[in-house]
């Protein structure tokens, strides 16, 4: 049965047209030298912007590809031996209907805006972007398709953590509004030679109409934009100026810890260094010396009762930045470093030679975490070490090929002082695609060992994924092997190994509008999962569809659903790491949709939810989410979220920690017992943002979430040789009753952030923190919601009150005009 669905979903897929778009013309602008000093001040009153050739004719790349803009849009460009020089005048009929909003660097919200994307090399692959609002709000960020997800689709891998220091100024005028950008050649990376040549696209959104606008034409069925770039011509005879750069800062703390032993304040301060060095016109050295991360975000803690580990967002700018190279083939969760210990420096080095060749080094050292404790009965002091001096490496050497393709080898290294672990980790990556940038074949082979005293333990994968990747039509294929021993977690994030599994897809995109629709999505896909060892032993089969699109009336809405109809084999959920005990899942049923309002208005909110039904009795799991967006003036915005998640008679496995000696029935199991629970879960969650901006380089954000969840266990089991639950003598409760397996877990967290920008790259950042991280066992788990919200002050937290202060130096500058605060 399970081949001939296969069959007829491999027979289908050939049915349907080949037709393919082709790319459109590549238009060209011509950048003109100028000898007189640019002001950005956004009137272009300069002599030089009134003979430089012009950039016109924009067209629509969504909601409907291909039309002409609705307004007209001129661009012209010059430059000189400092800087690229950007003037932009955006006209518009209805100058009053502007959307525009003073909002946080990075964070335009629904507001117009023009940006320019760069592709210095014009492999397609790499690109930089400058952009400002109406009200001269900047964003910038990094495109790399190392970054990119999946074959099809308009996705260039954006890294929107990715900061330059450059100047712009723009102002609304009668007929529309201007912008100027002034991007300084120390904010790009270009091939050493006389004549440059460089990809360039101009984007501009009109928020009214919901439109976005591009110079150079992007036809949405074709993968990729940074492949449908135009050029830039008529720079010649620029050198990569000096990239030095430093950043100092110091940072000064007011911590408190309470209703937990040791409560009470200090004080602690820190000094630190982020250095930026351009080795030459392609090659940049980042290094951050005795790092302070003290004031990003509090992470978002939940309730983990999977047997994997949780992943956490990467909220550290040193890692959230420029990291294009280093992410490739996902080998690398930069969360590693500095997790267990104090991170003493780190440094990366990437860039990329005229032919083609990306290098980059990163490395990290870690501390020695040692504590110190007193010996009750001799008072002696005892030394007791945590985690060793580590060092982090990670080289990638990455070739692009033509057609926006690339061939990368990867190597990940973790060395640590003393006999213990070390990893090291190699992959061989290939992203292949045709001319037309129809087709693409991408994989990997990747080879990982751990090293011991004693012994050494190595595994490999095999990823290789073939698609269709333009048109309407699109289709694909994507096999995943991954032997029982493959580890990459020293530096990398693999959940579950072992695995054997292929998948196969098919998507229909509308992108022009039809119906009550701007553009839709569509999928069908069938997943069919095997361990590597033993191998071929299967473990689930399952088919999905998904639905989606964007109406008129600019609402986006979407439908996922999933069934494995022969239920899945879990070899994880008894925690074992035997791969022999596994618990057989009922075959279920997941469905899963979302709406989003219209974007452009003042008040937006969302839905979204769904249910996991098991074909099992009372066994069923539902979630759901909504939220608001207010934006109640030009400058201040309220964002509140609030979800709720329920989970009747789940199964899930107990930890040989989790077993308790002095429960009932705990002296009957087995040595080394698997043992399950049934259990009901129910969790609520809740979250406000709030922003003020007092102009575009002063803000405040407040931030605060509470998350509550709890687990209540009634029934114990084990497992026959089947995988089917059998009745354990554990009971999870004394012989009162009291219950030892319930938990209930309260987060709570305040991050309030004010910033001031008192200078190009320079900040002042003073911060407030609040956090409580609080879980409850036994009696106290069945008390409802608001009792545990009303016990909030009385869990154990802390605070810290924060000021630091950053001040760039860019010494080209200073060379050129002094120093000056």
């Amino acid at each position: 049965m399970k081949s001939c669905l296969l069959a007829c979903l491999l027979v289908s897929t050939f049915s349907f047209g080949w037709s393919q778009s082709q790319m459109a013309p590549k238009k060209s602008l011509t950048a003109i030298r100028i000898q007189e000093q640019i002001t950005p001040d956004a009137n272009l009153d300069e002599a030089a912007w009134q003979t430089a050739p012009e950039a016109t004719d924009f067209l629509f790349f969504w909601p409907t590809p291909g039309r002409p803009s609705t307004q007209r849009t001129v661009v012209k460009v010059i430059y000189d031996d400092f800087a690229l020089y950007i003037g932009a005048y955006c006209y518009d009929t209805q100058p009053d209907s502007i959307f525009h909003r003073i909002t946080k660097r990075d964070e335009l919200e629904n507001s117009d805006f023009f940006a320019v994307v760069i592709d210095t090399y014009r492999d397609g692959q790499n690109a930089v972007q400058f952009g400002v609002s109406p009200d001269n709000v900047q964003f910038d960020s990094k495109f790399s398709l190392a970054n990119a997800n999946g074959n099809n689709g308009n996705n260039d891998g954006e890294d929107p953590a990715w900061d330059a220091v450059w100047q712009s100024s723009a102002r609304i005028t009668a007929d529309g509004w201007v912008a100027e950008l002034v991007i300084p050649y120390n904010a790009l990376r270009f091939p050493k030679k006389e004549k440059q040549e460089w990809g360039v696209n101009f984007y501009r959104a009109i928020k009214r109409h919901g439109e976005n606008d591009s110079w150079n034409e992007i036809k949405a069925d074709i993968s990729g934009t940074l492949a449908q770039t135009g050029i830039l011509t008529g720079i010649e005879n620029i050198k990569s100026p000096l990239r030095l750069s430093a950043t100092p800062f110091i940072a000064g703390y007011a911590d408190n810890i309470y209703n937990q032993p040791g409560a009470g304040w200090n004080y602690p301060w820190s000094v630190g260094l982020d250095v930026k060095y351009g080795i030459n016109e392609a090659f940049t050295l980042d290094a951050t010396i005795i790092p302070d991360f003290g004031q990003v975000r509090s992470d978002q803690q939940v309730l983990n009762l999977s047997p994997f580990e949780v992943q956490f967002q990467e909220n550290r700018p040193f890692f959230t930045e420029g990291t294009e190279l280093f992410n490739k083939g996902g080998l690398f969760y930069s969360r590693r470093i500095g997790a267990n210990s104090q991170l003493l420096n780190a440094t990366k080095i990437s860039g990329r030679t005229q032919k083609g060749l990306g290098i980059g080094i990163f490395n990290a050292l870690e501390e020695a975490k040692v504590i110190t404790e007193t010996d009750e009965e001799t008072g002696a002091q005892v030394r007791t070490p945590i985690s060793p001096l580590t060092n982090n490496n990670i080289l990638v050497l990455d070739q692009n090929l033509k057609n926006n393709s690339s061939i990368t080898f990867i190597n990940t290294n973790v060395m640590r002082s003393g006999a213990v672990l070390d990893a090291n980790v190699s992959g061989l990556l290939f992203n292949l695609k045709n001319k037309a940038q129809s087709y693409g074949l991408n994989g990997k082979v990747v080879v990982s060992n751990r090293i011991a005293p004693e012994n050494k333990e190595s595994g490999y994968t095999v990823v290789l994924s073939g698609a269709k990747t333009s048109g309407n039509f699109l289709w694909g294929s994507d096999f995943v092997l991954e032997s029982d021993r493959y580890n990459p977690n020293d530096l990398g994030l693999l959940f579950s190994p072992n695995e054997v599994s292929h998948v196969f897809w098919i998507n229909y995109n509308r992108y022009k509008p039809w119906w009550k629709l701007n553009n839709y999505w569509s999928s069908l896909w069938m997943f069919n999962g095997a361990l590597y060892q033993p191998f071929g032993q299967w473990t689930e089969t399952s088919f999905g569809f998904n639905f989606g699109g964007n109406t008129r009336n600019f609402q986006n809405f979407g439908f996922n659903s999933n069934v494995s109809p022969w239920g899945e084999n879990d070899y994880f959920e008894p925690r074992t790491n035997d791969f022999k005990t596994y618990y057989h899942l009922p075959a279920r049923l997941n469905m899963y949709a979302w709406y989003n309002s219209d974007n452009r208005k003042r008040l937006t909110f969302y839905l979204e939810g769904g249910t996991r039904i098991f074909k099992e009795d009372g066994r069923i799991g539902s979630s759901f989410y909504t939220g608001i967006r207010w934006r109640a003036s030009d400058k201040f915005t309220l964002g509140l979220n609030a979800g709720s998640e329920l989970s009747n008679n789940n199964i899930g496995g107990l930890w040989s920690w989790d077993i308790h000696e002095d429960a009932t029935g705990y002296e009957a199991l087995p040595e080394n017992p698997v043992v399950l629970g049934r259990r009901n879960i129910v969790g609520l969650s809740n979250s406000a943002n709030v922003t003020y901006s007092f102009n575009t380089r002063m803000n405040l954000t407040l931030y605060a979430r509470h998350y509550w969840q709890k687990a209540e266990y009634d029934r114990f089991f084990s497992l026959n040789d089947e995988g089917q639950l059998v009745e354990s003598p554990y009971t999870g409760a004394t012989a009162s009753g009291t219950p030892l397996n319930d938990i209930a877990v309260n987060f709570f967290n305040i991050d309030l952030v004010y910033t001031w920008r008192f200078a190009p790259g320079s900040d002042i950042l003073v911060v407030y923190k609040n956090g409580v991280n609080h879980a409850d066992f036994g009696p106290e788990v069945r008390r409802g919601y608001w009792y545990h919200v009303g016990r909030l002050p009385n869990y154990e937290g802390s605070n810290s009150l924060s000021v630091k202060i950053l001040y760039f130096l860019d010494f080209e500058t200073i060379k050129k005009n002094g120093f000056q605060i």
